[in-house]
């Protein structure tokens, strides 16, 4: 029995559900390709495929919108694959399976794949259907979104054919989006010398809310590589301690729930550092009060050897972590509320033979972009570390006079009796580059409630998707 075959709309949420089996991580979008193509294939409709795994779909239009300007839609069928500490989810081989919580589907010990797959579904519930009325149909379904919009960097501009494009990637229902900044990651790198191996303690920072980068980055939410360094700066200067590994952050659009270091005390007995330990506790919990009630530091005795690197070094690396900026930087000016520029400071890893370091800035201003990119370069310097960029995509200016914006406020208080709201994000949408690679494209982005996305518990509204795909139906059968 399937979970969701009895809730509304039923076309759409019994393809969500399908597509729920087929695992997707970033990076790994053969197989939800491979059922694309198969999908088209049965129902005889026109596609292309490349080397990345994009898939395009096209279909001709229907009923009295056949002969109306076509239409393209988008989504990105990658997910986050985050799960709990204690999940055993496999997120390369194992489905997700959703639960229904109320007015959610949820999954509450890994990322529901709602980002993007609701506009996934959104798309072949359409193009499975033989009543409803549409214009023609570009369905573009992209790939490697969360990790750095890959599919639409690799997009062969002469895929696409129409110049009005809707995006099915926005998660706040009644909004509009109209323009989105524009990114850049940045790797800093560190060589290591190690001595022989030790017995190790491990420490851990867990429990926080962690969040999309761009969506939360101006929630105030702990940054657990963050805690981390303050935690081992003192651990070194106070308890003598030395480093023999560090990790945190999993991907580079998430804000890190969790991070742990290995740590070698030359005197053999931690518990001068466990009190600390407890008192640093109580007083990150105070600081973050009412933003991350969940805190959780230890540390624990691991059978473990590892060779860790000098005094030193590790006050380096820990200066470098207390240094290097996390967080907005700037607020617009002319939108109220809307993060300009942010950066965060999202992964942490330690190999044999070099400490490394993500971070992604986020700004629609290049200027602003890269101002930021090189004060984390003089960081660098100042750390004696190699400093290098890459991933660096356009941002998606707003266009208040889109032709396209129009209509589709006028078709929404037609079907709702009032304005949505129409705003920019601080989050980056493959608008900026598709728009950036076609050119000369009306686009707008919009969908239903989705909540918590990039973290385990990730859930979208019922209600929300049922008013909707009301919206939806009747933008395909209006838009002229």
């Amino acid at each position: 029995m399937r979970v969701l075959e009895n809730i509304e709309p039923k076309e759409v949420w019994y393809w969500f559900e399908e597509i729920s089996g087929i695992p997707r991580p970033s990076g790994e979008e053969k197989r939800i390709a491979d059922f694309l193509v198969e999908f088209a294939k049965k129902r005889d409709l026109e596609y292309s495929r490349d080397d990345v795994d994009n898939v395009l779909i096209r279909a001709a239009g229907s009923g009295k919108a056949a002969d109306h300007p076509g239409l393209v839609l988008q989504a990105h069928v990658d997910i986050v694959a985050e799960k709990t500490d204690g999940s055993s989810h496999d997120h390369s081989k194992d489905p997700i399976v959703p639960v229904i919580r109320g007015d959610w589907v949820t999954s509450p010990d890994t990322t529901l794949g709602a980002d993007n797959g609701i506009g996934v579904a959104l798309m072949l519930a359409v193009l499975d259907s033989q009543d409803t009325v549409h214009p023609p149909l570009e369905c573009l379904f992209t790939t490697d979104e969360e990790r750095g919009l890959t599919g639409a960097g690799n997009l062969d501009p002469e895929w696409i054919k129409y110049r009005r494009l809707l995006n099915l990637d926005s998660e706040d229902e009644g909004v509009f989006t109209i323009g989105c900044a524009g990114g850049m990651d940045i790797h800093l790198s560190m060589p290591l010398k190690r001595s022989e191996p030790v017995d190790c303690y491990r420490l851990e920072i867990s429990g926080l809310k962690g969040g999309h980068s761009g969506m939360e980055i101006d929630k105030n939410r702990g940054n657990a590589i963050r805690f981390l360094g303050r935690i081992l700066r003192r651990l070194c200067i106070d308890h003598n301690c030395r480093i023999a590994g560090i990790s945190g952050g999993t991907k580079r659009n998430a804000i890190p729930r969790n991070a742990s270091a290995f740590v070698h005390f030359p005197k053999g007995d931690p518990d001068h550092a466990r009190e600390y330990m407890s008192q640093v506790s109580e007083e990150m919990t105070l600081e973050y009060s009412g933003i991350e009630d969940g805190i959780k530091i230890r540390m624990e005795h691991e059978t473990v050897n590892l060779g860790p690197v000098d005094y030193e070094t590790g006050l380096r690396i820990t200066d470098l972590l207390l240094a290097l900026p996390h967080g907005v930087e700037k607020k617009s000016g002319v939108i109220e509320g809307l993060v300009e520029t942010s950066v965060n400071l999202a992964i942490v890893a330690m190999s044999d033979e070099e400490f490394n370091v993500e971070l992604t800035v986020r700004s629609p201003l290049a200027s602003a972009k890269n101002a930021l990119g090189e004060r984390i370069a003089a960081v660098a310097r100042l750390s004696g570390c190699a400093f290098d960029t890459g991933g660096s995509y356009p941002g998606w200016m707003p266009d208040s006079n889109s032709i396209l914006l129009a209509k589709l406020i006028d078709i929404y208080i037609e079907v709702f009796g009032h304005e949505p709201r129409v705003e920019s994000i601080h989050a980056g949408l493959e608008c900026g580059i598709i728009g950036d690679r076609i050119g000369k494209m009306d686009m707008i982005s919009m969908g239903p409630d989705i909540m918590d996305v990039h973290i385990p518990g990730e859930r979208v509204s019922i209600s929300s998707l049922q008013r909707f795909w009301k919206l939806f139906l009747s933008v395909l059968e209006t838009l002229d």
